[in-house]
């Protein structure tokens, strides 16, 4: 899965949903910021998409 519905919050190890959900209309671009917020300790985590999360060869 290239961008990540879901990641573990590394202050509380809850769960971190993608905010929003929905992948954007003309898909994810290299650069772009995709926000998660903890769903225990209300935490917002921003991770940039490269070029592997892209192509479907990174380690997840």
């Amino acid at each position: 899965m290239p961008v990540a519905d879901t990641i573990v919050c590394v202050d509380c190890g809850g769960m971190c949903r993608r905010v929003p959900f929905d992948p954007p209309e003309l898909g994810w671009q290299p650069g772009e910021l995709v926000s998660y917020r903890c769903v225990d300790c209300l935490d917002m985590w921003y991770l940039e998409v490269d070029e592997e999360d892209l192509d479907g060869t990174a380690d997840h």
